[in-house]
């Protein structure tokens, strides 16, 4: 391995040929460059927080739901009691709902798995075990324990309570005589609604937690994948896809060249102009970038300033009119405020991958050309000649 250093003093290594068993992190090691750790990981805990909270809003509805049923069934059956608590319950899971809306999530939690509790075991009390009131405290279990709030030990010891309050209504109130004499088959009517809504609700919320949870990971890869600036392919998501080429480029040999982007004057720019004008710069010469290559190019944000791109099928007779047409797309750019005279332009490196030669080091040769064109003026398009 040998090294260049060029005027601004940044390293150039030229590495070794990669094997068909070279990771992402594998490559950044061997281009002398640390594996840099996405921030995806750390948003995990937050995009299960939001869909957690969009759980509880949809018991939210089907709870309030459920319970205009039950006070229309009770006042009915002339329950007037049972029908005055579903009367607190619907307010209860407004509350909860206003609640989840100020991410209030810890104490909807608790105040909806409380109505639950409260309102089954009352239920039970008041027209007996038949009444099937209890099944609905089953549903308190997945779904605390589906929680992002509360760790392991206090989520397994709070289901742990639910189901022996559960074991112990069963044990006394299956054979004791209910407050309220229910008619046989208003009774049964209400059994089988009971069960019924409980499998429905259950159902429900499977599904969409599913659902939300197949969300989530669409975002991470998402998240892990692209430069939440411009919408490019990020630099680990990039290293995947040279790993991949040069898997093709064995199985199947074809020209490949790469492509090194880096906006000219940029700490200039952001000195002179904000970082806000640094992003816009930023977003508006990965547009171009994007635009102006064909759907089977790759076209990632490589770091800071500097971009990357890759045109499997094509050597350099092809790919250099296409650099020269990036180059002129970016030069065209204007800011987007009348009182900003200073326009952008980028220099290109252009490199052809030779028939046994590891995409990194083409990366390599391509920064070298780059710099050569800093060095010699800027905005132009530089070919490797080695």
């Amino acid at each position: 391995m040998w090294v260049i250093s060029d005027r601004s003093g940044r390293l150039i290594r030229t590495a070794q040929i990669l094997s068909m068993t070279t990771t992402p992190a594998d490559m950044l090691a061997r281009m002398g460059k640390p594996a840099r750790q996405d921030g995806a990981s750390s948003l995990t805990p937050s995009i299960a927080s939001d869909s957690f909270k969009l759980l509880l809003s949809s018991g939210c509805l089907l709870a309030g739901v459920t319970h205009v049923a039950f006070g229309v069934l009770f006042y009915q059956a002339k329950v007037l009691a049972m029908a005055q608590v579903n009367v607190a319950s619907v307010l209860t899971y407004l509350l909860a709902a206003l609640l989840l809306r100020h991410n209030k999530v810890a104490l909807a939690m608790f105040m909806m798995i409380a109505e639950v509790a409260a309102h089954a075991i009352l239920a039970v009390i008041t027209v007996g075990w038949e009444s099937g009131f209890h099944y609905y405290l089953l549903i308190v279990i997945p779904v605390f324990l589906a929680n992002q709030l509360n760790k392991w030990p206090f989520k397994i010891g709070f289901a742990t309570l639910i189901a022996g309050a559960y074991v112990a209504l069963d044990w006394y109130w299956r054979k004791a005589d209910p407050a309220y004499q229910m008619d046989l088959g208003t009774l049964a009517y209400l059994h089988r609604f009971n069960l019924v809504t409980t499998i429905a609700i259950l159902s429900g919320l499977t599904v969409l937690y599913v659902h939300l949870i197949t969300q989530a990971e669409e975002r991470l890869h998402e998240l892990a994948t692209t430069d939440s600036l411009t919408g490019l392919m990020n630099r680990r998501s990039m290293l995947a896809s040279l790993v991949h080429e040069q898997a093709v480029r064995q199985r199947q040999p074809h020209d490949t060249c790469v492509l090194l982007v880096d906006i000219d004057h940029f700490k200039k720019l952001n000195d002179t102009f904000g970082h806000n004008m640094g992003d816009w710069a930023l977003k508006a010469v990965a547009d171009v970038l994007e635009a102006g290559v064909r759907e089977m190019d790759f076209v990632a944000r490589w770091g800071g300033e500097e971009f990357l791109i890759v045109l499997p099928f094509a050597n350099k007779t092809v790919a250099l009119p296409v650099a020269e047409r990036l180059r002129q797309a970016i030069a065209d750019l204007r800011f987007p405020s009348k009182d900003h005279a200073l326009r952008v332009s980028a220099t290109l490196g252009l490199a052809e991958l030779r028939a046994d030669e590891a995409v990194d080091q083409a990366i390599q040769r391509a920064d070298a050309a780059l710099y050569k064109g800093k060095d010699a003026g800027r905005n132009q398009v530089v070919v490797s000649a080695v």
